[in-house]
């Protein structure tokens, strides 16, 4: 039995993780929008929303970290059962893309700060298609795992 309640720990964790992840990402979302709100209205308020954006980004790189520990911790826990399953494999690989568009979301996020201190001359229109781009693409890789996560299949 203790084997079993280890696993539910670690899956209590991954799942917590999961949904911090996914409420600070419509947070930060949301943020975003009002960040190209502001954009060029307000540079003081541009400069709040970034350093909240920030925020966001470093409690969404924790969450992630600890989805791929807690998960490869259950994997490890239950002996691989799942890991042989087509649907875990694609969940697997859509958290990895998920990963990856988040570094290039904060690097984008980077030339935007550039931009506002003038150090750099990316239009805010090619940061902004480009941040939308990778904000739906997420969001549309989460819904992919949460209907995994609910539909298996072999």
């Amino acid at each position: 039995m203790i084997p079993h309640s280890v696993y539910l720990i670690f899956l209590i964790l991954h799942l917590s993780a999961f949904a911090l992840f996914t409420g600070t990402f419509v947070a930060n979302i949301i943020t975003g929008n009002q960040l190209w709100h502001y954009s060029k209205k307000d540079t003081a308020i541009t400069r709040a929303l970034l350093v909240t954006t920030d925020k966001y980004a470093r409690i969404m790189g924790i969450c992630l970290g600890l989805i791929v520990t807690a998960g490869i911790l259950m994997m490890i826990n239950v002996h691989k059962v799942y890991g042989d399953q087509l649907w875990m494999r694609i969940k697997i690989g859509l958290v990895l893309i998920i990963i990856v568009f988040r570094i290039l979301s904060t690097k984008s996020y980077n030339k935007f700060k550039r931009r506002l201190n003038n150090e750099a001359m990316a239009s805010f229109d090619d940061l902004r298609k480009r941040l939308t781009l990778f904000q739906v693409a997420q969001l549309v890789l989460i819904g992919g795992i949460i209907i995994l996560s609910v539909c298996r299949f072999n």
